[in-house]
């Protein structure tokens, strides 16, 4: 089983948003190198709090997988989206509906967003968490 932030990159690169580059999926830090100017939009998925489930004998048969999407919005966003009146509402709620058909329930509450302090750019910040049945 691939681990829990490799399935949502996958599901999320999978889903070809017009505004963000598949490449710019990140399940590792994201360094300077690849962009300090806020000049584009990428996503970071990391590990967030997990627990055991399902439990019988004191055996868990599941974990719940938590996972923390950030997406770090350009700071030309308008120019980005190429006229197509998109939002970066719109965005956030993309990502929303394609976790939320693909079995992973978002965590209330969602985080309000915020401006990163080096960037300058709106980042909204999504937790989710999917029971995972452990396999034998």
């Amino acid at each position: 089983m691939k681990l829990p932030i490799v399935q949502v990159a996958d599901l999320l690169e999978a889903a070809n948003f017009g505004w963000v580059d598949p490449e710019h999926i990140y399940t590792t830090n994201v360094t300077p190198d690849e962009d300090d100017s806020g000049k584009t939009t990428f996503i970071r998925i990391q590990d967030a709090v997990g627990r055991m489930a399902y439990y019988a004998n004191d055996i868990a048969f599941a974990q719940v997988a938590g996972v923390e999407v950030q997406i770090f919005f350009s700071n030309k966003w308008s120019k980005l989206t190429k006229g197509e009146n998109l939002t970066i509402y719109d965005a956030k709620v993309a990502v929303l509906k394609k976790l939320q058909a693909n079995g992973w329930k978002i965590q209330n509450p969602l985080n309000p967003d915020s401006t990163d302090p080096d960037t300058g750019q709106k980042t909204a910040t999504i937790y989710v968490t999917k029971i995972l049945e452990m396999e034998n």
